[in-house]
């Protein structure tokens, strides 16, 4: 399948473009963004890397990693990013918001969708996420939207310098279709 945008509630799913580097920077690079992922905050040559791979992936042919730039309806400011990766064999969801975007339940609407995504138009059978065991906020989203968790993995995952290098436990979270279904038609 290839790319294709998306609109949820307050949201709008769109292809990164170069012209973003600045605000995908600004999230990439501090550290209060990039505390529970893996490695430091990335340099200008890691974000020109990253937006680079999603710019190709979005224009592939067949998109086997959407990876969305995510942007308010009300006035198309960039807020963060969303992710399906690893079609069709291992599907994944996750999510980045740039902290100034933080607690409003623009996560837990991203999350929604890229279910959506996977399960209403590809059809998929089962999506997975995962988190660092310490970020409660990522996890929580897992939770509300009917997310199961179905691992925690001890001391699977280095920690950055903000925390303090320590080795982390990381949680893996599930969903099948037919869950998803339930749950969507229970509401």
């Amino acid at each position: 399948m290839r790319f294709i945008e998306l609109a949820s509630e307050r949201l709008r799913y769109r292809k990164f473009k170069n012209d973003d580097f600045a605000v995908v920077f600004d999230w990439l690079s501090n550290s209060e963004n990039m505390k529970y992922r893996r490695g430091e905050p990335r340099n200008e040559a890691d974000v020109r890397g990253y937006l680079n791979w999603a710019i190709a992936n979005a224009d592939a042919e067949e998109c086997k990693n959407f990876e969305f730039a995510v942007v308010l309806k009300t006035d198309n400011s960039l807020i963060g990013a969303a992710t399906l990766m690893n079609l069709p064999d291992d599907p994944e969801i996750g999510w980045t918001l740039h902290r100034n975007y933080w607690r409003h339940g623009y996560g837990t609407e991203i999350g929604r969708t890229m279910l959506r995504l996977g399960f209403d138009t590809l059809a998929l059978r089962r999506i997975i996420a995962g988190c660092n065991a310490l970020n409660r906020g990522s996890y929580r989203i897992m939770e509300l939207i009917g997310m199961r968790r179905e691992a925690r993995f001890i001391k699977a995952q280095r920690g950055g310098s903000a925390l303090g290098n320590k080795w982390c436990d990381r949680l893996q979270y599930a969903i099948l279709q037919e869950e998803w279904k339930t749950a969507e038609d229970a509401k």
